[in-house]
C-alpha cells in the first residue's frame, strides 16, 4: 500500500480523510498532484464510529477506489477530485456542523455518500439553506424520498426492500412473522413501511416486538418472541444492543430469518457470527463477487488496488456512487457550476454502468429500484 508523502500528510491529518477506512494512504501523491484550487472538492458528514458505524467506513472504501480509479487517469478533464470527510457518529447537531464546516472552510463542491439517516436529516439543515445538492445519501429512508430538489438517491428505499421481503414471505408460507425492533426514529419508520407491505400483501400473521435497549429489555422481548412461534424473524433494531439482541434471538428461535441491506457489512456479519448464518439479506446492488457484470468487474478490479480491502455489498455501493459522481462531473464540465452538477444529473435517463444503472429527471431523484434478496451461507452471499 502506497504511504502519504510529507506534502500530503498534514492534509490528510487535518480532515481525516476517509477516516477509520483501510483505503487511507491510497489517496495520496496521484489524489493530490494538482493545486487544490483545481480539485473537485468532495464532502461527507457520516457516522463513522460508534455503534452504527459498519457499513459507512466499508462504502468509504468503494468510494476511494472509485477516486483513485479516476485520479490515476488525470481527473476529470484535468481536474483531480478530493474528499473531505468528517465523522458525525450519527449525531444530527455535529452533522449540521461539519456540514457547515467543509461549506464554508473547505469550500466542497457538493456533498455526497452521507449517512445515516440522522446524519442526512442533519446535513440536510445546512444544505437547504446554501442551495447545495447533496447526491447518494447512503440510507433508504422513507423519510427521506419526499421529492427534494437537492437530493439525489443511489439506492432504493427501504420500503421497496420490505416489500420485496413481503412478497417473499407471502410466496413461502413464512408469514407468521416476528419483527424486534428500537424505540427510535429509524426503528419507527422502518416498522410502518413493513406494516405497508405486510397490508399489501394480505399478511396479518405478523406481530411487532418493541424492544428495551438494555440486557433485561432485550432478554424480556426474546422470551416474548420465543412465547410467539413465529416461523420467520426480522431485526429492525440497528444500533450498539442490535447485535446482542439478534444474536440471542437466533440462538432461542431456528426460524428463517430476514433483514434489509443494512446487514450486508462485513464487519457486521463478522460480529454476529454463526447467528448471520442462513439469513436472507435485501441487496441494493448486484452481486459484488460476480465479475460477469461489467461494472462489478471495474470494482473488483479498482479495490484489488487499495490492498487488503476485502470484496463487499458496502463498498461495492460506494464505488458505484462515486461513479455516478463522477460520470455527473464529467457531463457538468470542467468549469462547472452546481446548477450544471444538478442539470448534469437530470441527464442521466439512465446512466447505465454496466448490469447497473440510474435513471433522474427533473422531477424525479429516485434513481433506481433495484432490490434482490440473498442467503448468506457464512462465507458468501448467494440469490
Amino acid at each position: 500500500m502506497n504511504q502519504p508523502t510529507p506534502s500530503t500528510l498534514p492534509l490528510l491529518d487535518r480532515r481525516r480523510l476517509l477516516q477509520g477506512t483501510a483505503a487511507l494512504a491510497t489517496l495520496g501523491p496521484s489524489a493530490w498532484a494538482h493545486a487544490q484550487g483545481d480539485a473537485w472538492r468532495i464532502g461527507q458528514t457520516a457516522a463513522l464510529t460508534g455503534p452504527l458505524a459498519f457499513p459507512f467506513v466499508e462504502m468509504n472504501k468503494g468510494i476511494a477506489a472509485a477516486f483513485k480509479e479516476v485520479n490515476d487517469r488525470g481527473g476529470i478533464d484535468g481536474r483531480p477530485v478530493e474528499f473531505f470527510s468528517l465523522d458525525d457518529g450519527g449525531a444530527p447537531e455535529k452533522a449540521a456542523e461539519n456540514t457547515a464546516t467543509l461549506l464554508k472552510k473547505d469550500q466542497v463542491f457538493t456533498m455526497f455518500a452521507c449517512g445515516g439517516t440522522t446524519s442526512v436529516m442533519g446535513a440536510l439543515k445546512v444544505l437547504a439553506e446554501a442551495k447545495v445538492p447533496l447526491l447518494a445519501p447512503a440510507t433508504g429512508s422513507d423519510a427521506l424520498r419526499p421529492f427534494n430538489p437537492l437530493v439525489f438517491h443511489t439506492r432504493a428505499s427501504y420500503a421497496q426492500e420490505l416489500a420485496k421481503i413481503a412478497r417473499q414471505l407471502s410466496s413461502t408460507g413464512f408469514t407468521k412473522m416476528a419483527v424486534g425492533y428500537f424505540d427510535n426514529p429509524f426503528g419507527k419508520a422502518t416498522l410502518a413501511a413493513f406494516e405497508a407491505a405486510a397490508r399489501a400483501t394480505n399478511n396479518t400473521q405478523w406481530k411487532p416486538f418493541l424492544v428495551q435497549e438494555t440486557p433485561e429489555g432485550i432478554e424480556k422481548a426474546v422470551q416474548e418472541i420465543v412465547q410467539f412461534q413465529p416461523n420467520a424473524l426480522m431485526s429492525l433494531a440497528i444500533g450498539a444492543s442490535g447485535i446482542p439482541f439478534y444474536k440471542s434471538l437466533r440462538q432461542r428461535i431456528k426460524a428463517p430469518a430476514f433483514s434489509i441491506s443494512f446487514l450486508g457489512s462485513r464487519p457486521l456479519l463478522a460480529a454476529l457470527g454463526d447467528a448471520a448464518i442462513g439469513i436472507t439479506v435485501a441487496q441494493v446492488v448486484p452481486n459484488p463477487t460476480n465479475p460477469a457484470i461489467p461494472v462489478v468487474k471495474a470494482y473488483q478490479d479498482a479495490i484489488k488496488k487499495l490492498g487488503n480491502v476485502d470484496i463487499g455489498y458496502s463498498s461495492f455501493e460506494g464505488y458505484v456512487n462515486a461513479r455516478i459522481l463522477i460520470e455527473a462531473l464529467r457531463r457538468a464540465g470542467r468549469a462547472a457550476s452546481r446548477e450544471k452538477f444538478i442539470e448534469a444529473l437530470h441527464s442521466m435517463r439512465p446512466y447505465d454502468m454496466g448490469g447497473f444503472e440510474v435513471r433522474y429527471g427533473p422531477n424525479d431523484h429516485d434513481g433506481t429500484d433495484f432490490v434482490e434478496l440473498t442467503y448468506f451461507n457464512g462465507e458468501r452471499f448467494r440469490r
